[in-house]
């Protein structure tokens, strides 16, 4: 990708800078030595109607946005030939131009302007009013030594240093027209005409990285490097021995294993900036939007269980929310909807039922600050499928990966278990039952997150006592984060992840399918693996293997149906797991009725 140049050069006939149209004719020269590397847009004494449609076209292009003209600082604008354009509204622009990498703002006293371009990664500017010769001899110069190597324009230390040459030239020897004294004693005159000028590197401005370095050549972009390096912090910070990956649940872990897996050589398409990466990234993301909608539709659950006066602060919305919600499959095309949806429903759950439950606030704080990010990530991801920018928007996933890891540590403390099979136990005294439950659960022993080596225990329920249905036959999340390591059930995630693995012979070992949506019109639950990303994409067979469903009647008579079928695979999921028992609940829960 090209960068793109945008060279605002405004006069004013009432009181003319004279020199200005010689350094946008030489910047312009300059630009056109380099057209290999610049797209360029000069924009000369257009007045307001050309620099607001102007701006219009070019914000969400240019890459360098250069200003030079009047600036009044008193009325905090920039003078255009006709009309003033607001510092307030140029700083709001600029700050959300998206793949700007530096503002040269060449004027009288911007200081202002360049304290409130936060996100502008470079940033050009005067502290006081210049001169109007010395302001053009400083650009020129800036912009020849940038110039003169492409790869100067992908690192901001180069470009700062460059700058300082700029003023250093200016510093050594500068005569303007009207001079009639050099040497020492002119260097007090010199510095009042060059040490106005600053520059500013904002590293916490948005892609910072990006947008300075790898928007011009994403070629370059390490990609190894960055992700080990990542791995590598987060692993010394919190002293993790294990790959990272396996501190993860189940329906994120398979993902985080083929990004990191550096060794495998059949991986090797995973471990650069590909579309196959890039799908895994998205898919990640997916699986965890897709936990933390359901982890609400079970807090709710949970909550409404023990609460009776709970179910009469549902309101009428929220019921409706997650009914829709129910129904919708947001699959891979996230939606833009998904996020407002996810605060939605968090946001009615209020803290007073939260306080005994760690992982339950800190799911809610989790979408409740970061409801921005997971806004833009959802729209990055939507957008792909019409606008994809190929690398570009490769690289922009692993920032966003980036960040997932950095920012969600409490999602390492987390591991799933699954009830595979309930036997009531012959032996019982008096009016006391007992089960015997067996389980599974990922990561496996020996991982940071495993249990322990006992895959069952007793269970003892007292006759007229509570049903064990809906709290036994289950997926569990479990956490870790507690004084002794040892984990702890702490949300049911059934009926909205199953583990089909419970009805086969490897009981031990999960295999989760979520729940993609409920169909209403057929009255069936229809779900899709958590599937690892190591798919074919140019297998139809494969592609159609990997988006196999698997259908959950809740009709009696369709569950009966299914052994003509031969699905008992199904029938034996559902007696092991209650599906419906599940259901019936939530779906009664949120009924409008």
């Amino acid at each position: 990708m090209k960068e793109y140049f945008v060279g605002i050069f405004e006069n004013d006939e009432q009181s003319p800078l004279s020199y200005l149209d010689d350094e946008r004719k030489a910047i312009d020269v300059l630009l056109l030595e380099h057209k290999e590397i610049f797209t360029k847009e000069i924009i000369p004494n257009e007045g307001i109607q050309g620099f607001v449609s102007k701006l219009q076209l070019l914000t969400n292009d240019m890459t360098i946005f250069h200003f030079s003209g009047h600036h009044n600082d008193v009325t905090k604008a920039i003078k255009l030939n006709d009309e003033i354009f607001n510092n307030k509204g140029l700083i709001n622009i600029l700050n959300n131009a998206p793949k700007l990498k530096m503002v040269f703002i060449n004027g009288c006293s911007t200081q202002q302007i360049i304290d409130a371009l936060d996100n502008v990664p470079i940033v050009i500017g005067t502290t006081t009013p210049v001169y109007d010769y010395s302001a053009q001899v400083l650009s020129q110069q800036f912009y020849q030594l940038l110039l003169n190597n492409k790869e100067n324009l992908t690192s901001s230390s180069k470009i700062e240093d460059i700058f300082n040459q700029a003023k250093g030239f200016l510093q050594g020897y500068h005569k303007t027209p009207d001079d009639n004294q050099r040497g020492a004693m002119a260097l007090d005159d010199i510095d009042k005409k060059v040490n106005n000028y600053q520059i500013k590197i904002n590293l916490e401005a948005k892609d910072f990285e990006q947008r300075v370095t790898y928007n011009a050549d994403p070629d370059n972009f390490p990609l190894k490097k960055h992700f080990k390096a990542t791995l590598d912090e987060i692993a010394k910070e919190e002293n993790l021995t294990e790959k990272i990956y396996k501190y993860y649940p189940y329906f994120l872990c398979i993902h985080l294993e083929i990004l990191s897996d550096f060794n495998d050589i059949n991986n090797s398409i995973y471990q650069e900036l590909s579309e196959e990466r890039y799908w895994v990234i998205r898919s990640m993301f997916k699986e965890f939007l897709n936990f933390l909608k359901f982890s609400a539709y079970s807090i709710i659950w949970s909550i409404a269980k023990n609460n009776d006066d709970f179910k009469g602060q549902l309101s009428e919305k929220l019921k409706e929310t997650l009914r829709d919600n129910l129904e919708i499959g947001w699959e891979s095309n996230v939606q833009y909807k998904i996020s407002e949806d996810l605060a939605f429903m968090y946001s009615n759950i209020p803290d007073k039922y939260l306080a005994h439950h760690p992982l339950w606030l800190e799911l809610k704080n989790c979408v409740m600050k970061n409801h921005t990010l997971f806004t833009e990530v959802s729209n990055f991801f939507s957008n792909y499928i019409e606008n994809n920018n190929g690398k570009h928007d490769f690289i922009k996933a692993e920032l966003y990966l980036k960040m997932f890891l950095k920012n969600l540590k409490f999602l390492r403390s987390l591991g799933i278990e699954s009830i595979y099979d309930v036997f009531y136990n012959q032996f019982r005294y008096d009016n006391q039952r007992s089960y015997i439950i067996n389980r599974s659960y990922y990561p496996v022993n020996k991982r940071p997150t495993a249990l322990d080596d006992k895959k069952s225990e007793i269970f003892e329920v007292q006759d007229g006592g509570s049903s064990i249905d809906i709290d036994i036959h289950s997926v569990y999340i479990c956490s870790t984060e507690n004084t002794n390591g040892t984990p702890t059930r702490a949300l049911n995630l059934s009926p909205f992840y199953l583990d089909v693995n419970s009805a086969s012979v490897a009981k031990d070992k999960i295999k989760l399918y979520y729940l993609d949506r409920y169909s209403e019109a057929t009255d069936k639950l229809i779900y899709r693996e958590v599937i690892n990303a190591k798919e074919d994409k140019n297998s139809t067979t494969k592609r159609r293997k990997f988006a196999e469903e698997i259908e959950v009647p809740l009709d009696d008579d369709m569950i009966l149906a299914l052994y003509k079928d031969g699905k008992n695979d199904i029938i034996e999921i559902e007696e092991k797991k209650k599906i419906r028992d599940h259901f019936g609940y939530i779906k009664e829960l949120i009924s409008n009725a």
